[in-house]
């Protein structure tokens, strides 16, 4: 049995675009999970285009970025060079993902180089931003399949993600926002770094740092941290909730 054909889009990279005011060449654009880039300025209720792939120079913020590393645009971020609120992208989870980081990015520089609408390993599924939440669950759950998440700001550093049910093997990359946060696990019997979380005890993460959790065997998790100027946190410890 055939399958109903897939028809082939307009060839390049840009989709057509009209937007309600007017838009300056180079702005970027946000439709509710995608993001495009203004191709020239596109006035009001005009048919203008929007570049969906390649290699862009983006407005930043102040903080460093990581070769690889997931980019994410938030329309009302602070630039490092411009007027604060205006849109800026970071690798903090905060806003829209747009690609990953081509180049590394200094903290301080006011531009970024970043490969539009590509993931880490050509996988979407595999990232994911959550937000915390008392006692980890909903938005504050890392789903099983997911190696880099993104942790967006919750309400304080009490707030809780969860870690999934894991499998041997796994490793899961947690880039923690500009608010620190808690994690347990999903599974009230698991432990990290050998002590039980979720029911009774919690390790901190702490703001912009980077933790890194292998699955090592059944029901045990090892957790690392570096901070944000990329050293070696001391051993992780959970504490009671």
């Amino acid at each position: 049995m055939a399958q109903v054909p897939t028809i082939n889009g307009p060839e390049g990279n840009s989709i057509d675009y009209t937007p309600g005011s007017a838009v300056t060449g180079g702005d970027v654009v946000v439709l509710t999970g995608l993001a495009g880039v203004a191709t020239a300025d596109i006035a009001a209720s005009e048919l203008g285009t929007l570049s969906v792939s390649g290699l862009k120079y983006v407005p930043k913020t102040t903080a460093a970025w990581s070769v690889g590393l997931p980019v994410y645009w938030n329309a009302t971020g602070d630039p490092d060079s411009g007027t604060a609120g205006t849109g800026a992208a970071n690798q903090l989870g905060v806003g829209v993902l747009v690609g990953m980081a081509a180049i590394a990015a200094a903290s301080g520089d006011d531009r970024g180089y970043v490969l539009w609408g590509q993931m880490r390993g050509g996988q979407a599924s595999v990232l994911q931003s959550v937000t915390p939440t008392v006692g980890g669950a909903t938005t504050g759950l890392i789903t099983a399949g997911s190696r880099f998440v993104t942790v967006i700001n919750g309400a304080d550093a009490n707030s809780q993600i969860s870690l999934p049910a894991g499998t041997v093997g796994d490793e899961i990359k947690i880039l923690v926002g500009t608010t620190g946060c808690e994690l347990i696990s999903a599974v009230a019997a698991d432990k990290v770094n050998e002590v039980t979380v979720g029911a009774t005890n919690e390790l901190a993460l702490t703001a912009e740092a980077l933790y890194i959790c292998r699955y090592t065997k059944s029901g045990f998790w090892i957790v690392v941290g570096r901070t944000k100027l990329g050293a070696d946190q001391a051993a992780l410890v959970p504490d009671a909730l």
